[in-house]
């Protein structure tokens, strides 16, 4: 027969002892615990970003609350202008013929440039106008890379060009 210290360590060591947790039905399935966990990572991750700016309306307000940081320098006059709907439509063609590579090449340099001067100027006279050029802007620079059709690009840079004959405007000059 067991001594009453033994028996106690047998109790102990015991997988038939029950757990706390089961003794009280307390004890969630296993799948619960990995949902809760997913879900507050999510949480994590989703706050970390709105905080950070990595989305819209998070860190305090948009990239575009500011103009876009000069890029050389560009004529910014009503020539300025026509020639850079001319350059973007030079974009446009190489993308509805499938060319991404030209239309690449043809956007970074003078085009790009340009994009980004033309914004203060714009953005003197008529904020909301300029926020939506960097927002179209910065939507072709992300999208140029590839990743998208080159139809979705070429409608891209169809509302960059738009915009910019409206910027024009805005500055005094006529529309391209």
């Amino acid at each position: 027969m067991l001594s009453s210290q033994a028996n106690d360590q047998v109790l102990l060591f015991s997988r038939r002892r029950p757990r706390a947790s089961q003794r009280h039905g307390e004890r969630l399935p296993d799948w619960v615990w990995g949902l809760g966990l997913g879900v507050l990572l999510l949480a994590v991750v989703g706050g970390f970003l709105l905080i950070s700016g990595g989305l819209p309306g998070g860190g305090g307000g948009s990239t575009c609350d500011e103009p876009l940081k000069p890029l050389n320098t560009s004529d910014i006059s009503a020539q300025g202008f026509a020639d850079e709907d001319a350059a973007l439509g030079r974009v446009a063609d190489f993308l509805n013929n499938g060319d991404l590579s030209a239309a690449e090449a043809a956007f970074y340099g003078t085009v790009h440039n340009f994009t980004h001067n033309a914004d203060p100027p714009i953005r003197e006279k008529d904020e909301a106008l300029a926020k939506d050029l960097c927002k179209a802007v910065i939507d072709l620079e992300e999208s140029l890379p590839g990743g998208v059709s080159t139809l979705q690009l070429s409608i891209k840079t169809q509302r960059v060009r738009d915009l910019l004959a409206d910027g024009a405007v805005a500055l005094g000059y006529p529309r391209s």
